[in-house]
């Protein structure tokens, strides 16, 4: 069997699904369309077993797409088109843009990519190690793929990041996951998410650093008690919720997170006034020294 890096594909995957999916009227409205493509048609080429019916949905998901013009990018997104109905080791071989219209905006353009598809795979098992605060059964219910499903890139990458939300909304503020995958003969994937908990932080004190009154107001709306489990998805729906108390550009990474390691407690501060020495700017979180 051979054994091949997952976590890295994962990362890859998470960057390119950026990219605009929006349609080119609606984007123009936001974007500077000088370096945007519009995609009019698109070929593929060179592949061996992937039938008609499956190219054209693939095809169709970039036809009409504004894009970068970036064709590093490209192929990076055309792979994963592949990758998300089973073609793991789908390679863009060769990538060419050609311009229909060099004055318009955003560019109209015909896409061909000379693909090499390979094999076909599908989910064997997706496994666990480490954890401890969840069972596999509540782990594995993130994933929307079943034992033998089409292997999905996506899809995984959509599991492990409810694993990680699962542990970070229940106090495992410190919770790190690696993937591997490893390809059987019998043409599955075994994926395999190792998980390095940490402790589960309870809520310790909020300050505030504003004026009096409205220190009263977001404290009164403060719904995290000291001692309860703490979860950091709280902070995004408080600043969210109470936007009309908080300056227009107070944004979720301006509230500073300070990890107390020996007591597993976590102090919110939300900086508003500069009253605090550095309060004003934009600290990231503060993590514990493993």
């Amino acid at each position: 069997m051979r054994r091949t890096r997952f976590f890295t594909a994962v990362l890859a995957y998470l960057a390119f699904t950026t990219l605009l999916h929006a349609n080119c009227a609606s984007d123009q409205k936001k974007h500077s369309t000088e370096t945007e493509l519009l995609i009019t048609d698109f070929t593929i080429t060179g592949t061996q077993t992937i039938d008609s019916a499956e190219l054209a949905k693939i095809t169709n998901q970039l036809t009409g797409e504004c894009v970068d013009d970036n064709a590093e990018e490209l192929e990076k997104r055309v792979e994963a088109l592949f990758k998300d109905v089973g073609y793991a080791d789908a390679v863009v071989k060769n990538l060419h843009i050609k311009s229909n219209d060099s004055l318009a905006l955003p560019k109209p353009v015909s896409l061909e990519a000379e693909v090499i598809e390979g094999q076909k795979f599908t989910v064997g098992e997706i496994d666990f190690i480490g954890n401890h605060a969840f069972e596999t059964p509540s782990l594995r219910s993130e994933f929307s793929l079943k034992n033998g499903d089409l292997f999905a890139r996506g899809k995984i990458a959509s599991g492990i990041d409810g694993v990680v939300h699962l542990y970070r909304s229940t106090g495992y503020v410190d919770c790190i996951t690696s993937s591997d995958a490893q390809k059987l003969s019998d043409g599955a994937f075994v994926v395999t998410l190792s998980i390095i908990e940490g402790p589960q932080y309870r809520m310790g004190k909020l300050n505030i650093f504003a004026k009096k009154e409205l220190a009263e107001e977001l404290r009164a709306a403060w719904e995290l008690p000291a001692g309860a489990v703490f979860d950091s998805e709280y902070l995004g729906k408080y600043v969210d919720s109470n936007r009309a108390l908080l300056p227009p550009e107070f944004v979720r990474k301006d509230v500073q997170v300070v990890r107390d390691c020996p007591d597993a407690t976590i102090e919110v501060r939300l900086p508003l006034d500069g009253t605090e020495p550095g309060s004003q700017s934009r600290t990231k979180d503060i993590e514990c020294m493993k």
